[in-house]
């Protein structure tokens, strides 16, 4: 099975959240800097997996925060899904506006860098090499696996952020590593 356990580097705590959002929503400007702090590495990756540069992730990633600041007063329920709400709402106008489709054929792509599961050293894959297996999957599944393995969310906290349940969250993560063993399969046997 294709591993992908690497920076799992979640924000863990933010030790009382709600105090910090509290004081967030009167502008307190130290506590606006730690949510941002705290949440631009992940609302970063998220974007990274996504984008066809790192520049647009780092521009898509900056315009979530200056959102999140004028959002900030009607903010309710679960932060890190509200805050990925505005991420996913940024990235359906980029894709808009960009008109591409992301999809990419095995024949454009360096099968070669793509690493043998069996291999010790397939959890030291590069964010690059991550980024073009993710290609291979559904958007959807996509985003279940960079939201629980990359991300390190649960399946619940994933479910919330997704609007799904966690019976779905699990179906896709399922599907998700169905095909990329199928997929690895059959290049294993082209490359044979």
């Amino acid at each position: 099975m294709l591993r992908l356990y690497i920076m799992r580097e979640r924000p863990e705590g933010l030790d009382d959240l709600e105090k910090i959002l509290e004081k967030a929503r009167n502008f307190d400007e130290t506590a606006l800097a730690t949510l941002a702090e705290e949440y631009y590495p992940a609302i970063f990756r998220y974007f990274y997996y996504r984008t066809s540069s790192r520049e647009d992730a780092e521009d898509l990633t900056s315009e979530v925060f200056v959102r999140m600041i004028g959002a900030i007063k009607k903010q309710k329920g679960y932060f890190p899904a509200w805050l990925y709400r505005i991420a996913r709402n940024l990235l359906t106008d980029y894709y808009r506006k960009k008109k591409t489709r992301r999809e990419i054929s095995l024949e454009t792509m360096n099968i070669e860098s793509i690493p043998d599961p069996k291999r010790e050293d397939t959890a030291n894959l590069s964010p690059d090499e991550i980024k073009k297996i993710l290609e291979l999957i559904t958007p959807e599944q996509r985003e279940v696996i960079i939201l629980k393995f990359l991300q390190g969310y649960s399946a619940e906290e994933t479910a919330q952020i997704l609007h799904k349940s966690v019976g779905a969250i699990k179906a896709l993560q399922f599907r998700a590593f169905v095909s990329l063993k199928e997929i690895l399969k059959r290049e294993e046997g082209i490359q044979k």
